[in-house]
């Protein structure tokens, strides 16, 4: 007797499916579908005429979906040659996802014989492919990480646009990024003319580049272009985050580094804000400061403003080998069998954290944008079969399905909550069976505790899935970027108290957006931004 494969809710929508039939021999063999998914390809197919954003929230399973619509379109005998645009890095994976849930070979070459492709969007916006990918008649073009194709003079824009397709359907969890014109791109990509020209969109829905006026009537137009699903509202059980923060104590050695390289920053923050200079490359050092000496090293090289001091503190980084955060970290792996997935920020604190696993005899992978797909596939298999541990840097952030691993370390903290969401989005999304635990290594008496503090105590990041939570940060940042604003309060205020108000006023702004952009429906929401104070007419809710 066949086991139940699906909601009882989904028995109605199934009927409408023409490829269902063509499912069904997958059903037992792992490909698990659920009710918004297909309403989701229901809608896509037949409403959006197959022209669509995607844009559901990280770890709801776009893949899938993306792959139901090329087998409904398929089976209505609407396409014949599909082609799949990725990031580098998820190539094998989307490969395996459609094999394995679907049956399919793709084709990663131009001289294979068949109907479906899947290409890096790096290799297809390169001659001589991207002159061969212009000149076919394709059914169907699906891209993933859309968010990519945000500014129209770059080669991926240019790539897409070329191409000539009846249907084309972008993947995005984030939709729009930064300002209003990211939407109108991916908008006029997927359905050229629904927005009129760029003039007419600006004067009609923009009050500023993050703010959007006459919102419900984008939000009404947005219906008809963009899908949107959140973790919050289609039912997904997923199994609870367990959060445990780590206190780490610097070394002698590590503390005087600090000290001196903070007092430095902070003087010529100030310094910078009065000549009105940038004070971008500051937050990296500080950055780079908080994740390891060897990841500051290269910067410190290259930091003339330094003068006299830039020496001493050369030396001094060099000095330190194993980090007090890199041993906590030995000794947190030791205490947790299974696979363990690490995060870091920079290459060179990735480099250090592997070499001390290694001679800890500690199996450990890695994954950067440096690698080639070969060893990129190599190594997740690896770690996937028989290795304990995987370093990522941020290249690991955005589309890994790797729910087979419950445990992650955050060895150092993004500013950016988006950032964070994303990386705990790699193994806690669908398919996980086990409670996802999260370590958070924070150094006690620097910025890192601030930023902790913020991040969880006063936003609460890590205790719910924060929904829309790239939207909240957009209308948060309207004063200025987070990161310039956290900044500002660490390197402008000398008190610890006044850090802290500071801080805890930050976390009440975020709390208090969370609140007035809370949607109810569902339905696309980068519009939401604009709070229905101003102008109830306008307002969403």
């Amino acid at each position: 007797m066949r086991k139940p494969f699906q909601e009882p809710s989904l028995h109605h929508l199934t009927s409408h499916l023409k490829c269902w039939r063509d499912l069904e021999p997958f059903l037992d063999a792992g490909l698990k579908l659920h009710r918004y998914q297909i309403d989701s390809v229901l809608t896509v197919v037949n409403r959006l005429e197959g022209r669509a954003i995607l844009a559901d929230e990280v770890g709801l399973g776009k893949t899938i979906e993306a792959g139901l619509i090329i087998a409904e379109l398929k089976a209505q005998g609407r396409v014949n040659q599909v082609l799949i645009l990725v990031p580098a890095g998820l190539v094998s994976q989307w490969a395996q996802e459609l094999r394995d849930k679907f049956g399919w070979l793709a084709c990663d070459s131009v001289h294979d014989s068949g109907w479906l492709w899947i290409f890096s969007i790096d290799k297809a916006k390169k001659f001589p492919l991207y002159q061969h990918l212009q000149y076919v008649p394709w059914d169907l073009v699906i891209v993933d990480e859309a968010h990519h194709l945000k500014h129209t003079g770059t080669l991926n824009y240019r790539l897409v646009e070329g191409l000539e397709s009846r249907f084309l359907v972008l993947l995005t969890a984030t939709p729009m990024e930064n300002e209003l014109n990211e939407l109108y791109t991916l908008v006029n990509l997927v359905k050229p003319g629904l927005f009129s020209n760029y003039l007419r969109f600006y004067r009609q829905f923009i009050l500023d580049k993050r703010t959007p006026k006459n919102a419900r009537a984008l939000k009404k137009l947005l219906a008809k272009v963009m899908v949107r699903n959140r973790r919050q509202e289609v039912g997904l059980d997923l199994p609870p985050r367990e959060v445990s923060l780590l206190p780490i104590v610097l070394s002698p050695q590590e503390r005087q580094l600090y000290d001196i390289m903070a007092h430095a920053l902070k003087e010529e923050y100030r310094y910078r804000l009065k000549g009105s200079q940038t004070v971008l490359p500051l937050i990296t050092l500080q950055r780079e400061l908080c994740s390891s000496p060897q990841a500051l090293i290269p910067t410190l090289e290259s930091s003339d403003w330094l003068g006299a001091l830039q020496e001493e503190l050369i030396t001094l980084a060099r000095s330190i080998n194993n980090t007090s955060k890199i041993r906590a970290v030995i000794d947190l792996i030791r205490a947790r069998p299974g696979h363990i997935l690490i995060f870091t920020e920079y290459r060179a604190t990735q480099a250090a954290i592997v070499n001390a696993l290694l001679q800890a005899g500690v199996t450990a992978e890695v994954f950067h944008g440096g690698l080639s797909r070969r060893d990129r596939d190599r190594n997740i298999a690896r770690f996937r079969e028989n290795g304990h541990v995987l370093v990522s840097t941020e290249a690991g952030g955005q589309g890994l399905n790797l729910q087979f691993c419950h445990q992650l370390i955050n060895f150092d903290l993004p500013w950016n909550p988006m950032r964070i969401e994303q990386r705990i989005g790699r193994v806690h999304r669908m398919g996980q069976k086990h409670p996802v635990e999260i370590y958070n290594l924070f150094t006690m008496d620097t910025i890192e505790e601030n930023i902790l503090h913020l991040l969880h105590e006063k936003i609460d990041l890590f205790r719910h899935v924060v929904g829309e939570l790239d939207v909240i940060l957009r209308h948060l940042e309207r004063r200025g970027s987070l990161e310039k604003r956290l900044l500002d309060i660490f390197f402008w205020e000398d008190d610890r108290g006044v850090i802290e108000e500071r801080l805890d006023a930050l976390g009440r702004e975020f709390m208090a957006a969370r609140r007035r952009l809370a949607w109810p429906d569902g339905l696309p929401s980068p519009t939401g931004e604009r709070d229905a104070q101003s102008n109830p007419e306008e307002s969403v809710n």
